[in-house]
């Protein structure tokens, strides 16, 4: 009789407590990724110290006179961005070179990323930066401008894709946004096409 009462006592706590509960679970919240666009204007900062020790150890440039064959670590000749929204300097960064370094006509742009505490330059480009754009990856999108001599300017998306970036999306043609209804055409021309770097 007293099993029979104690179970009886169990039945009715676990039908309260089945019943109390009729609210449904909390939802949690996700707030949303905004993605921020840096526009890139024609300004040469001064160049950061960390970025400038790195440049000189994979010789792209020099801090010192008496070296003729590199050119000077300088804010007038380079261009250094911080790509990687979550990371310093110390853990890579782009380079953007004016016209005319190393027999290149037009400019260039390298990525240089900290491999295991090493440098390494894993892309290099015939191209200029025009904007980057934040992901939640923390890699950040590149759109960078290259000259066609057949079209004129094209401007190219390119993504990180696991150890470098890759060209993903042509988005304009001469200052020009390619129409939705034309992009897959676009992108089958010029993707495959792509000589502008690696």
């Amino acid at each position: 009789m007293q099993y029979f009462k104690q179970l009886s006592i169990l039945f009715i706590v676990l039908i309260a407590a089945a019943c109390s509960g009729d609210s449904e679970p909390d939802e949690v919240a996700i707030d949303p990724f905004i993605s921020v666009t840096t526009i890139i204007d024609s300004t040469y900062p001064d160049l950061d110290a960390t970025a400038v020790d790195i440049m000189t150890k994979l010789q792209i440039c020099t801090i010192l006179d008496t070296v003729l064959t590199m050119p000077p670590c300088s804010a007038e000749i380079y261009r250094v961005f911080q790509y990687r929204s979550d990371k310093d300097m110390k853990d890579g960064f782009l380079v953007e070179m004016v016209p005319g370094l190393y027999g290149s006509p037009v400019h260039q742009i390298v990525i240089i990323e900290n491999y295991f505490g090493k440098y390494r330059i894993v892309n290099q480009y015939l191209g200029y930066l025009i904007e980057m754009r934040s992901t939640p990856e923390g890699y950040h999108d590149l759109l960078i401008g290259y000259s066609d001599p057949d079209i004129g300017l094209v401007a190219i998306r390119h993504e990180w894709q696991g150890e470098k970036y890759d060209v993903v999306d042509v988005e304009e043609i001469n200052n020009h946004y390619v129409k939705p209804e034309m992009k897959d055409s676009i992108n089958a021309i010029f993707l495959p096409a792509f000589a502008g770097g690696h």
